[in-house]
């Protein structure tokens, strides 16, 4: 059985003081949403002090990524993506409305929804709690107790759970190579380093979206995918030699592979290992 880690015993190089909060909470065993503010901030959803759900203006959120293409058309979208960005409060809960009839429907199985809340919730965590906060930025937050997220999970997650993906997800980026990063703007190659090369599905629709105005951020918003798991695959690109990446920084020392995707701790169950009830 895997001890429980108290806050004093957990050392996590991101501490922040969201972080000193969600120990407070859990301590408390609270249920309620946590509101981080400013231009980095996010709600992290506790359910008796485990964490539910993270989400972040930064990422998209499940409902995001249940309803890309095809369940919704090209148009609609396109149409739907930059309002959701913005965080406009009328778009956000129309999407929010049209999954949840998605899910009533059963057009998207519940081991489906399961994979891609946790996809989505772990992006958030990276983005409210990691790397796109200042190690300067001092983040007000604000729990507002019983509020719960409108997608119901079918398992929460401790406090040390989320940060240790938060630590692994920092470490994974931190060993990109050739200037990748989720923030940096990617573009194809103008010429490819051999004659032919096999590209999976969803390497195919990067290379297509990386047309030199966007990043990996942009892109998962645009195919409606993690922004991680998109930065991982424009990893892989570039290091093929199909795509680029603007303003290369220096090579970071230390091991060039990525992390197998068996290694993911957060994701790690697959469709054969969730149980729902």
């Amino acid at each position: 059985m895997t001890p429980v880690m108290s806050p004093k015993s957990w050392r996590w190089a991101g501490r922040t003081r969201a972080a000193d909060r969600l120990f407070e909470l859990a301590a408390e065993e609270a249920t309620g949403a946590l509101h981080l503010n400013g231009p980095w901030g996010g709600t992290i959803f506790l359910v008796q002090g485990r964490i539910d759900y993270v989400e972040s203006v930064l990422t998209p959120g499940v409902e995001a990524l249940l309803l890309r293409p095809p369940r919704t058309d090209e148009q609609s979208w396109a149409e739907l993506v930059p309002a959701l960005r913005r965080g406009e409060t009328v778009e956000t809960e129309a999407a929010r409305s049209a999954a949840a009839r998605l899910l009533r429907s059963q057009l998207a199985s519940d081991i489906d929804a399961e994979i891609l809340r946790r996809t989505a919730s772990a992006d958030a965590a990276l983005a409210a709690l990691g790397t796109a906060v200042p190690e300067t930025a001092r983040t007000r937050t604000r729990f507002r107790p019983d509020e719960r997220h409108w997608c119901p999970s079918v398992r929460t997650f401790t406090v040390v759970d989320v940060l240790a993906e938060v630590d692994r997800r920092k470490a994974v980026l931190a060993r990109m190579t050739l200037g990748i990063q989720p923030d940096r703007v990617v573009r194809r190659a103008p010429q490819l380093p051999i004659e032919r090369v096999r590209l999976t599905a969803t390497q195919w629709n990067v290379a297509r979206a990386a047309d030199g105005s966007r990043t990996a951020q942009d892109i998962a918003w645009q195919l409606g995918h993690g922004v991680f798991a998109t930065t991982m695959v424009i990893h892989q690109l570039a290091r093929l030699g199909v795509l680029t990446a603007d303003q290369e920084s220096p090579e970071s020392p230390g091991p060039q592979m990525v992390p197998a995707r068996h290694v993911l701790s957060f994701l790690r169950a697959s469709a054969a290992g969730l149980h729902l009830e």
